[in-house]
């Protein structure tokens, strides 16, 4: 590692554990708990409606409660119309519009009888502001005779952990995909070490959030992985005071991307050991203590991206763009315009995505070989702007390019990953330099 790569990290480093010990931890209240000898776990909060579930020491009696919001206080918390004490529902997880709430249950699957041995999963609909119970036990092939846990349902796919057997670890995160016959255990790094539960994803999708047993943790942990495409970047534990000696879970971020909300069995105000409770801490706050790296992940892939783009452009004599590989980087709605000068002016020209890629197949005709020899960058969550300088060459070992262009894009951070939304490049122009670069001779980028 050079000096100067040592003094940044070093900086970074510290600017971080100084963010991290500015993060105010505060309870929840969700009425009397602790002297009626109940926890809380799974919040999650809607607008003006909040889930949560209620349960006894060691997760027995579990139940699923509601909370209205009165002006600026909840209302007191409500049981769900289809509870019954017969029956343990826990780990509830509202869809984004509201209408569907997952949980897990042990009740019989005919509405009668002895309690299952095991939780499984079930779904509720909301309608016309009422639950449209019974709830529906899900599709068989998505259960086990283990316990399943933490449903948490996002459009046609629903994510939850199971103790089944065969999964990587001994409690694992799966998902599966509504018509799906079978649930997919996810990759690492969420499912690491021993024990791999309550995975959520943030409003905008960009980051998973999840709790975890596995080496550097203590009793179980919340971790944080960005998402890019089907992938997910590296493992980061939350910094103290998040996580601490004892078991932090079911994290969740609220729908205005306010407050990281968590359940902890940390001891409450006195010392006193506490049964789990309820917390939150904001969000903003969380990431910023994370630094650059609660985003490096999705960066890298950026930086490929626009790399992958230059040389999906190249090709040999009567070829022609590596079209495919184009295809895969240009969203559906992109767009392309051509600036080149044409009789003493500036001429503009637009393609769909289509038609640019239409553009690119194969022809008669001599090679060209990209070098990007210059790139700025902004950017803001899933947006991104960059500005590249390309030269472009039929040799290319020729020292001198045939010509060289200025480059503006917009890139979008989506389900697919990285992908283009506008290309607007414009060729040199007579007299006009183009920006300075420190490119050293037959360098490029990418």
């Amino acid at each position: 590692m050079s000096r100067y790569a040592f003094l940044v990290l070093s900086s970074w480093l510290a600017l971080a554990g100084a963010q991290a010990q500015t993060l105010s931890v505060e309870i929840i209240d969700l009425g009397d708990l602790g002297s009626s000898g109940l926890q809380a776990y799974n919040l999650q909060e809607r607008g003006d409606t909040r889930v949560f579930a209620r349960s006894a020491a060691g997760f027995k009696d579990s139940q699923i409660y509601t909370q209205k919001r009165d002006g600026e206080r909840w209302r007191a918390a409500e049981p769900l119309p289809f509870a019954d004490p017969r029956w343990r529902d826990s780990d509830p997880h509202l869809s984004a519009d509201g209408k569907t709430l997952s949980f897990v249950s042990d009740r019989p699957t005919q509405g009668a009888g002895a309690a299952l041995g095991q939780l499984d999963l079930y779904e509720v609909s909301l309608v016309d502001g009422r639950w449209a119970g019974p709830p529906t036990r899900l599709a068989e092939a998505w259960q086990s005779p283990a316990y399943e846990l933490g449903p948490e349902r996002y459009g046609e796919r629903l994510y939850f952990a199971s103790y089944r057997a065969g999964g990587p670890a001994k409690l694992s995160v799966y998902a599966v995909e509504s018509g799906s016959a079978a649930p997919v255990a996810l990759p690492a790094p969420i499912n690491e070490g021993e024990l791999n539960s309550d995975f959520s994803l943030t409003p905008d999708g960009r980051h998973a959030l999840w709790w975890s047993r596995r080496a550097g943790s203590a009793g179980g942990d919340l971790y944080l992985a960005e998402r890019v495409g089907a992938g997910f970047g590296p493992a980061l534990r939350l910094p103290a005071p998040i996580n601490g000696p004892d078991f932090e879970f079911t994290p969740s971020v609220s729908a205005d991307g306010q407050w990281l909300l968590f359940a902890s069995t940390r001891p409450l105000a006195g010392g006193a050991p506490a049964l789990a409770q309820m917390y939150r801490v904001s969000w903003p706050a969380v990431l910023a203590a994370l630094g650059p790296a609660a985003q490096a992940h999705s960066q890298a892939a950026l930086d490929a991206q626009v790399g992958a783009l230059w040389r999906a452009f190249g090709h040999g004599v009567d070829q022609g763009a590596d079209v495919a590989r184009m295809s895969a980087l240009l969203h559906p709605q992109a767009m392309v315009f051509g600036q080149t000068l044409r009789a003493a002016s500036t001429e503009t020209r637009a393609w769909s995505a289509p038609q640019f890629l239409a553009l690119l197949k194969p022809r008669p005709g001599p090679a060209m070989h990209e070098c990007e020899i210059h790139r700025e960058q902004r950017r803001y969550g899933a947006h991104a702007q960059v500005y590249s300088v390309v030269e472009t060459r039929r040799d290319p070992a020729q020292a001198r390019p045939d010509y060289s262009g200025v480059n503006s894009m917009q890139w979008q951070l989506g389900p697919e990953g990285w992908q283009l939304l506008s290309l607007h490049y414009a060729l040199e122009l007579p007299g006009l330099a183009l920006p300075a670069t420190e490119r050293r001779s037959g360098q490029c980028l990418g």
